[in-house]
């Protein structure tokens, strides 16, 4: 068995590939490692470049070539394929820090918890600046559990950048991701909560996420346009949580409701102030709070604390069909001076 699979999905990105490989694909991790790539039904020269890796490294590269599916898909085939004790996820136009991935490897061998937390770096290309992720509330080689886990205010998550799972636990958990979607990376990170007991962090600061592309899911032109898969996302969370609620350990259930209540204010953010057409965006607002209010209470209770949102409800929503303007000028009517969400 191998220390670690990382599974790569790729989709038309030759242009970054030979950097994502490089980053990986080192002698001193070679002999620890199972690299499966996932050629998502790319039509570029992707998967050239994947099986001369695959050629060059046949005791560690396995190359696998399917109809397009999207990152979900991806993510899917390779938890089948996966042998390695450990899975992470590297997205094909990112890459690892060869240093820092090679501490990790080492400490790693000591590991039995169910989830690895590492920081990560993000890089913005276009402003030729990197903001480092940390957490500095945690202690190297630290073990935990989930509730002992503190994160940072800026992160109060474990995103797909800094997450490592034991694979049998995603196995066991029934890990499964939406296909033709983009956003499943939350499913990824949360739908394995109510499973994990211990965590461990390791200071590698590993993943380098490139960030601020035009093309990506989360810039805001490509984010409006895919909002109903957005939604789609949000709503399978939601829906997991409602049916796992009861199972839930106090600790599992206040990050899941943590992150969903992140999702929510992101959503319905975009919901008023970017939707084009003002009865579009009244009518997705009200029927996506009802099903919020009536599926997930204690979420919708939660999300709450978001000053504009909870104006928003208060009023119905009806200030979108006024004008996108209105809900600040509401507020400072409502609210003469800057009232400091919870």
């Amino acid at each position: 068995m191998k220390l670690l699979t990382v599974v790569v999905p790729v989709y038309n990105t030759a242009r970054y590939l030979p950097r994502c490989l490089r980053s990986v694909l080192v002698p001193e991790a070679l002999e620890r490692l199972e690299l499966i790539l996932i050629n998502d039904g790319s039509t570029d020269s992707s998967v050239s470049i994947l099986l001369r890796a695959e050629r060059r490294y046949p005791q560690t590269v396995r190359v696998i070539d399917k109809e397009n599916g999207g990152h979900g898909s991806a993510i899917n085939e390779g938890l089948r394929a996966a042998s390695g004790r450990y899975l992470r996820v590297l997205d094909s136009d990112d890459w690892f820090d060869t240093p820092a991935f090679l501490r990790y490897l080492d400490a790693l061998e000591d590991c039995e918890e169910d989830l690895i937390v590492t920081p990560y770096t993000q890089e913005y290309a276009a402003a030729d600046q990197r903001v480092f992720v940390r957490y500095d509330r945690l202690t190297d080689g630290k073990s935990c559990s989930l509730g002992e886990l503190e994160l940072n205010g800026n992160m109060p998550y474990v995103p797909l950048a800094a997450a490592t799972w034991n694979t049998e636990l995603l196995r066991r958990c029934g890990l499964r991701l939406s296909e033709h979607c983009s956003y499943v990376d939350m499913q990824y990170i949360l739908f394995p909560i109510p499973w994990v007991k211990r965590v461990r962090f390791i200071d590698a600061c590993v993943y380098r996420y490139s960030i601020g592309r035009a093309e990506q899911s989360m810039a805001p032109g490509r984010f409006l346009k895919n909002l109903p898969q957005h939604e789609r996302v949000l709503r399978s969370l939601v829906d997991f949580y409602a049916a796992q609620r009861d199972r839930l350990d106090t600790a599992a259930r206040a990050y899941i409701e943590r992150v969903i209540s992140l999702m929510v204010y992101t959503h319905t953010d975009f919901l008023c102030r970017k939707l084009p057409g003002r009865f579009a965006a009244f009518r997705r607002c009200r029927a996506f709070d009802a099903y919020l209010k009536h599926t997930a209470p204690s979420v919708y209770r939660q999300t709450d604390t978001y000053a504009e949102l909870r104006l928003g409800r208060r009023l119905g929503f009806l200030h979108l069909l006024i004008g996108r303007s209105a809900l600040p000028r509401l507020m400072r009517l409502i609210h003469p001076h800057p009232q400091k969400d919870a």
